[in-house]
């Protein structure tokens, strides 16, 4: 009967352990998905993206601005919901293969060209070029403000760039019409708008 008595309580005591030490891996985990994450409180905003064959009519800023004749922003549409949200629309038309410029870096920036926030995204949720040639493209994200932009005048620049190289390089803009550009002719500024 000892022997049965002493290795229960030992076998209570390896199961107080390995629950301590269970608990204490679940804390280091969550802590490390937390800082691996590096998103700032709330969610990210999750943007749709829609394909289509005809070219969508709801376009409110029409724009033909060419990225290394790899693909076009044909325009753009954005709707301020409420006082700290905005409802911003790309449309897109792929000419080629991207390569590796599969991201699109969209910058709010403040009449002096400071940052504000940003609205970087994967290209069309990183659809193949198969699944996009000879069609178009819509991109919807809802965003919110935040606090230290609202209210200021912004600007939103758009732009494709390649993260995957080591120099993150930008794709050049070839023909863009009347929009202006910036940073070395790699970011259209293609609206102006009450933050």
């Amino acid at each position: 009967m000892k022997n049965l008595a002493t290795i229960v309580r030992q076998g209570k005591g390896i199961l107080c352990l390995l629950l301590l030490f269970s608990a204490a891996i679940a804390v280091v985990l969550s802590g490390c998905s937390k800082e691996k994450a590096g998103e700032p409180k709330g969610a990210a905003p999750v943007g749709t993206c829609d394909v289509s064959d005809k070219k969508p009519g709801d376009i409110k800023k029409p724009l033909e601005i060419n990225y290394g004749n790899k693909v076009k922003l044909l325009g753009i549409t954005v709707d301020k919901l409420s006082q700290n949200q905005l409802r911003v629309v790309y449309f897109w038309q792929p000419i080629e293969e991207l390569g590796s410029y599969k991201h699109v870096f969209v910058h709010f920036t403040d009449t002096e060209n400071k940052m504000l926030f940003q609205n970087d995204h994967a290209f069309c949720q990183k659809k193949s070029f198969g699944e996009l040639k000879g069609k178009f493209v819509k991109e919807s994200y809802m965003l919110n403000i935040p606090e230290s932009a609202a209210g200021k005048v912004g600007y939103i620049k758009i732009g494709l760039w390649a993260p995957d190289l080591k120099t993150g390089p930008r794709l050049q803009i070839v023909s863009r019409g009347e929009i202006p550009t910036d940073e070395g002719n790699t970011r259209a500024i293609v609206e102006k708008l009450n933050l």
